[in-house]
């Protein structure tokens, strides 16, 4: 198909910022685990903020869906916020005005959930073993609208290196290959919100 084989010639060209990009959001998602374990009151103090963050308007729908114990509308909802304000509202469109903000939100994002996910006790770390499957594919969609955010401005700025005549030139060709991967984020956050919806419902 057209849209594998352009996300398939988007990551063969941007193969080592991929490569990197990957090491950098889950090397920070594991590094924000240990840090919490060992610094005293920061595992608490992430918690208390996952549950504010949980109890806000939005995201008090999701929790309404899980509890209701439906699969369907439970991937459906988490899908959609995963989406809507994960990628595609606090990585890709703000990308579009700052450079390279995708970066520092998605690092940020790997933070934020790797402090209240870290395994203080025997229970926090079964926990994260049950957890793992959904980090593990929901933070690849993270990574990719990471790398578009990367190869926008490095489209940008290095406009040259890609024999275009200017630096607009070289935002509308990286704006077009950041659009590009979103089928493939669109997939993974589906598997992502499967995988985690059926989890959810077994433990329930």
């Amino acid at each position: 198909m057209r849209i594998i084989r352009s996300v398939r010639s988007i990551l063969r060209d941007h193969w080592s910022t991929y490569l990197i990009s990957n090491l950098i959001v889950y090397g920070t998602l594991v590094m924000a685990m240990i840090v919490a374990v060992y610094v005293p009151g920061l595992h608490d103090a992430g918690l208390r903020i996952t549950e504010a963050f949980l109890d806000s308007p939005g995201s008090r729908l999701v929790v309404e869906a899980y509890t209701s114990g439906g699969v369907v509308m439970s991937a459906l909802v988490t899908l959609l916020g995963n989406f809507l304000f994960a990628a595609l509202g606090t990585t890709t469109l703000p990308s579009l005005i700052i450079p390279f903000f995708g970066i520092v939100a998605t690092i940020g994002r790997a933070v934020f959930i790797g402090i209240p996910y870290a395994p203080t006790s025997f229970e926090g770390l079964v926990t994260v073993v049950i957890a793992a499957p959904v980090l593990l594919i929901e933070f690849q969609a993270y990574v990719l609208a990471m790398l578009g955010s990367s190869i926008l401005w490095r489209s940008t700025f290095m406009y040259r290196q890609r024999n275009l005549p200017s630096a607009y030139d070289g935002y509308l060709a990286g704006v077009k290959e950041n659009f590009c991967l979103y089928p493939a984020i669109i997939v993974v956050l589906i598997g992502a919100a499967s995988v985690e919806a059926v989890i959810a419902l077994v433990l329930n």
